[in-house]
């Protein structure tokens, strides 16, 4: 295999150091040393800037890290381009937040328009990236990225080494539909849940889960409530220990009891879709609780290749045992109250 200088440098202030070079190179007289790389810079400061292809810049300063700003560029003394650089982690702190004002205050006086950027190239929730881009961020991704490095041929081992590290980590995320991959390689697991948001056609939200036992990545949605608590659908990869469909409780008042009267209760609706819900090895009351595991939710063939299409399908079965479940039990509670009343 080929080394790679950023498999190696894999840590945020390597790919902060990247992004910073290639600003610089997007300067109009570093199109004397290498023509090829010059315009590359120039096509990536337009990606951020949306701007036309016909903008002609002419001047560009970049460095990295300005009052905490991980990269930051001048462009033709007209633009401030704030970036922050994330691979595998995520927003902390309210940086953005105070970045921006930062940057706001600094240039307030300066007549120089203001552009924030935060640029992904793992993977994070479509949820938190809206939340980030409410805040005035615009999101680039690494999919952006990798198709504008993609398009230029560069003479030069930093910009293809860069180029090939990217195209792995979106090969990677994409292999998914290869069932092994999903409870074996990180990014595969990443990029199913990032898939999976995208078709459950509401609202959703994933990321990994720290706990005493080793944590996992999960998924959840679908939330539906009673009188005593709510139930929502839940997707746990602890990777290692396989991937499971489990029915979560919360907002509740914790009682064992109460995750068997519920498990019983949802399990005629689970038989009328055609599903088995069954009770977890063990019963923890928490905050949250599993009460109940579904039974064969994935489908997988002989080439371990996961059915997608049918996945879903047992998804929106499950979605409709919570729904019929929750609608009862708000009947009788209204039912009861009448009746008190």
């Amino acid at each position: 295999m080929k080394p790679n200088l950023f498999s190696l440098a894999t840590k945020e202030l390597s790919q902060d150091s990247f992004f910073a070079w290639l600003l610089q190179w997007g300067n109009a007289d570093c199109r004397q040393y290498s023509k090829a790389l010059h315009e590359a810079a120039q096509d990536f400061i337009r990606l951020l800037l949306q701007c036309p292809a016909d903008y002609e810049i002419k001047y560009v300063e970049a460095a990295r890290q300005w009052h905490g700003i991980d990269v930051w560029a001048e462009v033709n003394e007209e633009y401030f381009i704030a970036i922050e650089d994330k691979t595998n982690t995520g927003e902390h702190s309210e940086q953005l937040e105070r970045y921006h004002k930062i940057a706001t205050e600094h240039y307030q006086d300066t007549g120089f328009k203001l552009v924030f950027i935060y640029l992904k190239t793992g993977n994070e929730s479509i949820t938190t990236l809206n939340e980030i881009s409410a805040k005035g961020y615009t999101i680039v991704s690494r999919k952006q990225v990798l198709d504008l490095l993609l398009t230029h041929e560069v003479e030069n081992d930093v910009f293809n080494d860069f180029k090939e590290y990217l195209s792995t980590i979106e090969q990677q995320s994409n292999s998914y539909t290869t069932f092994s991959n999903i409870t074996s390689e990180r990014k595969a697991a990443e990029g199913f849940f990032g898939r999976l948001q995208e078709l459950v056609g509401e609202w959703s939200d994933w990321r990994y889960v720290p706990n005493p036992t080793g944590g996992f990545l999960g998924f959840w949605y679908h939330w539906r409530g009673t009188e005593e608590f709510d139930i929502y659908i839940q997707i746990e990869n602890a990777f290692a220990n396989g991937i499971k469909v489990v029915v979560k409780i919360g907002d509740w008042t914790p009682s064992v009891d109460t995750l068997y009267a519920v498990l019983y209760g949802l399990q005629p609706y689970a038989k009328a879709q055609g599903l088995t819900l069954r009770k977890p090895q063990k019963y923890r009351v928490g905050a949250t609780s599993t009460l109940a595991v579904l039974h064969n939710a994935f489908l997988v063939d002989e080439a371990d290749e996961l059915n997608m299409g049918a996945f879903l399908t047992t998804l929106e079965s499950l979605q409709l045992v919570l729904d019929e479940y929750s609608a009862t039990e708000r009947a009788k509670a209204a039912e009861r109250a009448e009746v008190s009343g």
